[in-house]
């Protein structure tokens, strides 16, 4: 009877402090672990990675240029040594990549298209990583390029016409420390916004919350005021849907905002939709977006400070109808029950998003694996500010203990929004894939890009011929 009763509060306290683990579930349809096959090692190859540390696939975009006879290719943008820039190494020059998968050669083979050490920049003139890709033809002259927003010391976009090695040129230059994190066609323009999230905390005395349009010629900045709130530190995320631009704010003081503009009517202002991070303020940022089924989807980030002192808080999922109704997905009292992060209170961001076959996938970020490794590198986390306040510490490593099953990004999918099921919880079987940072549907095949800052960068594909 006493172990019994022993037995149950070791249970209980499990529970309490873990979380119940997701586990995956096949569902009536869909894709499933088992149906995913990987077509990039580790950061590409061995030499290369030794080399470069291609630690994040950060932005992935199917292009095909107009040139006759082009085929249609899948590029990754990567973004490398990614521990520096969070503190865990001396910072040494990197080189991102532009890639282009090439499947006829192998399953694995993956071109270089752009390779930044030739071109010989410095490093503060180079970028230090590719963060999106658009495929746009321009309003201007009607010639389709393939533009990529960078990170780095200043803020580039380059673009090629044709995808080839030696074609790329730098297009636009905003001298400000940061990356384009997001790009969208919209009213014919592609829209573009700046993001300089090294340096939320810091104020250069610029504007936080840019927007940009191009027509492929001029570039022009239609906002930049973070819609009349100080506290709106940065725009996350932007996307056109029901013929308004919809931009996602950063607000870790009130929570995450949504704001429309630019719509059928120029002098209309903008309207805000979603106000102190939806159901939570503790969702302190609008990260993606996607439309789908007459929705737009909104996955937020979990409140940085709050996660490292308050133990793990996971992120929420919305979206958005055509009336501006907002609905919680994955959150408190969610449409289908789904609790914040699907259940796993390790999953921080909604990271991406993608259509496939009719279904609907969402892939995380999950903290876990970066929090194990900062309790490893004790330099490191001493500089972390109320790390060690209260009991956290110990509720943080304890949960960490008990979340270590299913460390790892995780990918989840729908039918309908409301229902989900779980592909995978753990990276596909490799705790150090943190998260499911990029998805394509390319010819029949859904492509996701996982970051893995510890043996590089992985890429997987269902099998070609799958349809389900």
């Amino acid at each position: 009877m006493k172990k019994g009763l022993i037995a149950s509060v070791v249970l209980c306290l499990c529970l309490f402090l873990g979380g119940c683990h997701r586990m995956p579930e096949p569902g009536p349809g869909g894709l499933n672990a088992g149906d995913f096959v990987q077509v990039a090692l580790n950061g590409f190859d061995a030499a290369d990675q030794a080399l470069d540390h291609n630690d994040y696939p950060w932005s992935m975009e199917v292009y095909q240029a107009d040139t006759e006879g082009a085929q249609s290719f899948l590029y990754v943008g990567t973004w490398n040594r990614v521990q520096q820039w969070k503190g865990f190494q001396d910072h040494k020059p990197v080189y991102p990549e532009i890639r282009r998968y090439r499947p006829e050669i192998s399953p694995t083979t993956w071109e270089r298209v752009l390779d930044t050490r030739d071109l010989d920049l410095s490093d503060s003139d180079r970028p230090h990583g590719f963060r999106i890709m658009k495929e746009y033809r321009n309003a201007s002259d009607g010639v389709k390029y393939l533009y990529a927003g960078g990170r780095g010391d200043k803020t580039t976009v380059w673009r090629s016409r044709t995808g080839e090695p030696g074609s790329w040129e730098l297009f636009y230059t905003y001298n400000r420390e940061g990356s384009i994190r997001s790009m969208v066609i919209h009213k014919g323009l592609l829209y573009m916004n700046y993001l300089n999230d090294y340096g939320l905390l810091e104020d250069d005395g610029g504007p936080k919350n840019v927007i940009f349009a191009t027509d492929g010629q001029d570039v022009e900045i239609v906002s930049d005021d973070g819609f009349g709130n100080k506290n709106n530190k940065g725009i996350f995320a932007i996307r056109s849907f029901n013929g308004y631009l919809y931009a996602g704010t950063h607000n870790p003081l009130q929570g995450a905002e949504v704001w429309k503009l630019d719509g059928p009517d120029p002098n209309e202002p903008p309207k805000r939709v979603i106000a102190h991070g939806g159901p939570r303020r503790l969702n302190e940022a609008a990260m993606t977006m996607y439309e789908w089924q007459d929705h737009l989807y909104v996955g937020t980030v979990a409140n940085h400070i709050l996660r490292m002192i308050g133990g793990l808080k996971p992120c929420d999922l919305l979206r958005i109808d055509k009336n501006d109704e907002w609905q919680t997905v994955a959150g408190p009292c969610s449409i289908g029950g789904e609790r914040s992060g699907f259940g796993e209170k390790g999953n921080s961001y909604m990271w991406s998003m993608c259509e496939h076959n009719g279904w609907f996938y969402v892939g995380t970020y999950d903290i876990v694996t970066g929090l194990t490794y900062m309790l490893t590198h004790p330099r490191y986390l001493l500089g972390m500010m109320g790390i060690y306040l209260g009991g956290e510490k110990c509720l943080t490593g304890l949960q960490l203990i008990f979340e270590q099953g299913n460390s790892g990004g995780d990918l989840y999918k729908t039918q309908d929004g409301a229902t989900w099921y779980c592909v995978t919880a753990n990276g596909l079987g490799n705790h150090n894939n943190y998260g499911v940072r990029t998805m394509r549907s390319f010819e029949g095949r859904l492509f996701l890009g996982l970051s893995n800052p510890y043996d590089g960068l992985e890429v997987w594909a269902s099998e070609a011929g799958l349809a389900r």
